[in-house]
């Protein structure tokens, strides 16, 4: 059975994978604005990167409980666009926004999931307020791709 230390690593892992989309998406975009959200976005995934290390890091939970929902793990490794780390140089600024709302939405799955997983009650809310993160992350992803693709005046 997988274990919360198997969670956690794939969870880093994705976190550093969309660490590395947002920025080739900063890279290749036409505007400085959605270079600077694409930047703040990736800082974002480095934090979640860090508190995830910490937690695995510090041996304040038990890395050995069980998590029984094997789809948590699906879901981990599929919720920042599948195994791979690399974004694919080809890739253009449209296709860094659908990866990013898919990446966004199944990330907050993931978390939801684990937290949902979760015994002990300060990982449940740390997974929650993740999730929380996520779902943050995919409306303002959302709303710049709409604002990039024409379907959305610029609001701020």
């Amino acid at each position: 059975m997988k274990t919360l230390k198997d969670l956690l690593n794939i969870a880093i892992e994705q976190e550093v994978g969309a660490q590395k989309l947002y920025a080739r998406g900063a890279e290749i975009a036409d505007n400085e604005k959605t270079r600077q959200f694409l930047r703040r976005l990736e800082k974002e995934e480095i934090e979640h990167e860090k508190m995830l290390f910490n937690i695995r890091e510090t041996g304040i939970y038990d890395l050995t409980l069980p998590i029984g929902d094997e789809s948590v793990f699906e879901v981990a490794k599929n919720s920042h666009g599948g195994n791979s780390l690399e974004p694919n140089k080809n890739w253009k600024i449209k296709d860094i926004w659908e990866i990013a709302l898919q990446r966004e939405y199944l990330a907050q799955q993931r978390y939801l999931k684990a937290a949902a997983a979760s015994k002990d009650e300060e990982l449940v809310t740390l997974f929650n307020n993740l999730a929380r993160d996520e779902e943050n992350h995919h409306r303002v992803v959302e709303q710049q791709f709409k604002m990039q693709t024409g379907q959305m005046k610029e609001e701020f």
